[in-house]
């Protein structure tokens, strides 16, 4: 087994790492195939003498989860492939063999009880104390955007209410996949939880969003001091989003006081509209400063920012 010594126990090793590695006669599936592809490399980095780097599968945790892959499933992939390396040991030792790796099989299994049962219910009520969240802050999008209700709902849900935002309209288009008709629901609803995610890193807990998989209104608050505000969307945070969503997005941005919310958020969707109607490329478009009341509905009077996100040539990666 991995960090024994000697000949066989070497030619045993590479053999097991191969194993896992080729996958013939084993269950197969994306998070399957991809999970033993870890424990290979795993394997190959443990062994004695070994100059392979070692693994980290937090890249695929993360993309995993980003997707909604169960946790559950996740974990017991990474168990099978165990348990499949056990299978070929056992093969290979012969029957001497045998009762160690049976009993190495049922303490596998009790582990991966354990493990998944105790991460299961880690992660669903991490989930539950989520959504509370997403759902008051939806809530308090709502009232915002209806400019009514705003300090009760900031009361109850803890949501600070901040002096002024930034107000973005953004439009999201279909995934190529979406278009091909193949679980298009659930390409996009992978999708709209990319964008989600992804809207976390710059802004933290305190960007508002009400989001649907074809867009919607983002609320970034900006405080008097520049020191708590948060970063605010800007061409390269669009590009960011765009990478996750693997679609070029389209923003209209306006800013305002908190009792101008309605009214900006309405002229930033016209905007919008009329960008999109009008055939402009995906980008970011900034809204003049309509405080004087000037209209600023044609998609003319917009600043252009970056029109075609830097990762547009890698978009349409599977969903």
């Amino acid at each position: 087994m991995v960090g024994t010594h000697g000949t066989g126990a070497a030619g045993l090793e590479a053999k097991l790492v191969e194993h896992l590695h080729r996958g013939h006669g084993l269950p197969g599936g994306d998070v399957a195939d991809a999970a033993r592809t870890l424990i290979a490399e795993a394997a190959g980095s443990l062994r004695p003498r070994s100059t392979a780097a070692a693994v980290d599968p937090s890249g695929s945790a993360a993309r995993w989860a980003r997707e909604g892959v169960a946790l559950e499933a996740v974990l017991e992939a990474c168990h099978d492939g165990v348990r499949a390396g056990l299978e070929l040991l056992a093969e290979e030792s012969g029957q001497a063999a045998r009762p160690v790796v049976d009993g190495a099989e049922l303490l596998l299994r009790a582990l991966e009880r354990v493990t998944v049962l105790a991460s299961a219910a880690y992660a669903d009520e991490h989930r539950a104390v989520a959504r509370e969240h997403q759902t008051a802050a939806q809530t308090m999008v709502a009232a915002l955007l209806g400019g009514h209700g705003v300090h009760r709902m900031a009361r109850q849900s803890g949501i600070p209410v901040a002096e002024s935002y930034q107000v973005v309209a953004l439009a999201i288009p279909p995934h190529p996949d979406e278009e091909r008709g193949f679980g298009a629901a659930s390409v996009a609803r992978r999708k709209l939880r990319r964008v989600q995610s992804a809207l976390a890193n710059p802004f933290g807990s305190r960007a508002l969003s009400l989001l649907g998989t074809d867009g919607g209104t983002v609320l970034v608050p900006l405080d008097a001091d520049a020191a708590l505000t948060a970063a605010t969307m800007r061409t390269e945070t669009l590009a960011v989003l765009s990478e996750a969503a693997e679609v070029p997005l389209t923003a209209a941005v306006t800013a305002g006081a908190t009792g101008r919310i309605p009214e900006l958020a309405a002229r930033a969707h016209d905007m919008l509209d009329d960008i999109r109607e009008s055939g402009r490329g995906p980008g970011l478009y900034s809204i003049p400063d309509i405080a004087d009341g000037r209209a600023c509905d044609a998609p003319q009077q917009a600043r252009r920012g970056v029109v075609t996100p830097p990762n547009a040539a890698r978009i349409g990666r599977s969903a």
